[in-house]
């Protein structure tokens, strides 16, 4: 059994082992950055640590997220980076995948509740989606 925490982007589902998960923020204070890809909202302030917003559904490449009401922070490798959520995520016991995942960073996919959900692993969507060094 796989425990997750399932995140809403752009009407899809996507979800990340809850082991990796530190925290989910709501109305998260977002400081833009100029010139940021578009898959960096902005950047958030965590008890004086800054951490990068990222647009799960840009990551995804599913749509975008303008305003996220959430966000959801995880440790990817040996940072921590926020994904934004459209709606409050859940969690949720995942047992046999469904299909595997098709893009770089999706590791499988899962029915719950009669909707499909991509379990992804933040570290190599991050690596293979995301160009912070354009940001800085």
């Amino acid at each position: 059994m796989t425990r997750v925490l399932v995140i809403a982007a752009s009407s899809a589902y996507f979800a990340v082992p809850m082991a990796s998960v530190h925290q989910v923020l709501r109305h998260p204070l977002v400081t833009r950055i100029p010139l940021a890809p578009p898959s960096l909202v902005g950047v958030v302030n965590v008890r004086g640590e800054i951490v990068p917003l990222l647009d799960t559904a840009v990551l995804t490449g599913t749509g975008s997220l303008h305003e996220p009401p959430f966000a959801v922070l995880v440790r990817s490798g040996e940072n921590m980076v926020a994904l934004g959520a459209e709606a409050l995520p859940i969690a949720a016991d995942f047992e046999e995948p469904v299909g595997a995942g098709a893009q770089p960073g999706e590791v499988a996919i899962y029915s719950d509740g009669g909707r499909l959900v991509v379990l992804i692993d933040v570290e190599e969507l991050v690596k293979n989606r995301l160009d912070l060094k354009r940001a800085s």
